[in-house]
């Protein structure tokens, strides 16, 4: 199933729905509109309960150049656009699906902030990423929240205050990036890492990287008694039936 809008396409395969951001002639640079059609298209990931992973990537040479420069500069991003992108955001992360995205060609300001979002980030070595906002005047988005709990406040403070970018490889090193991909093979070898999410997708896996991001923040009380509840909705669903038949009987388990 594949539904088209003006700035992006959603599709469901199986287990998989994919979002592609599809501004190729802007590099996929974010303007207030494609942020409507995210949101969107994100509600659809939510309300799809045969989804269990969400895979985001985008069109054309690059996965997303940051902003909208041209409708920043005349007025057409205003303070609601900050907003919505920031709903947009927590939508991923509070998704029951895990999610993985695919930095490709350029990955700047939104791009990385879409990435930070997700709970698996792939590139490749000649991927360029960064945070400029701080050259037009803005904060980078809440990578100001996100961006240090994956790199370190040091590392975090010199790609948003410099702005400078680094590539793929680099990206890899410091933890901001997951896994690379070869430049010569990058979907074909996304594909398999997609395939390895999907099969590693039961409902304790995604409950657990809600957890991860519910917990962070609570005390250890309140965090042992909110891991409690999910362990135990663990224990009586339908996944942990299957994986316990499938050890009994000596085969891989086929989540449903």
């Amino acid at each position: 199933m594949r539904a088209e809008f003006p700035h992006l396409y959603y599709e469901v395969s199986g287990p998989v729905a994919t979002i592609t951001l599809n501004r190729p002639q802007v590099l996929n640079a974010c303007n207030y509109a494609i942020k409507h059609d995210l949101k969107a298209a994100l509600e659809r990931v939510r309300d799809d309960a045969g989804a269990r992973v969400l895979v985001i990537r985008g069109a054309g040479r690059a996965f997303c150049a940051g902003i909208d420069l041209k409708e920043l500069s005349t007025g057409g991003i205003d303070e609601r656009n900050f907003a919505l992108w920031e709903e947009c955001l927590r939508m991923i992360e509070q998704l029951d699906k895990v999610s993985i995205c695919l930095m490709h060609g350029y990955a700047f300001g939104s791009g990385v902030q879409i990435a930070l979002a997700c709970d698996l980030r792939v590139t490749t070595p000649s991927t360029r990423i960064g945070l400029p906002a701080g050259r037009e005047g803005l904060l980078p988005g809440l990578s100001v929240w996100r961006l240090a709990r994956y790199v370190g406040m040091g590392r975090a403070k010199e790609l948003a205050l410099w702005g400078d970018s680094v590539d793929g490889t680099r990206a890899r090193d410091i933890g901001l990036v997951s896994a690379l991909v070869s430049d010569e093979r990058r979907d074909e070898e996304f594909e398999a890492l997609v395939r390895k999410t999907v099969d590693a997708a039961s409902w304790g896996v995604r409950a657990t990287r809600l957890a991860m991001t519910e917990l962070e923040d609570m005390d250890f009380d309140a965090a042992f008694g909110r891991y409690m509840e999910y362990q135990r909705r663990g224990l009586k669903s339908a996944d942990f039936a299957e994986a316990m038949a499938a050890y009994r009987e000596k085969r891989a388990p086929a989540w449903t």
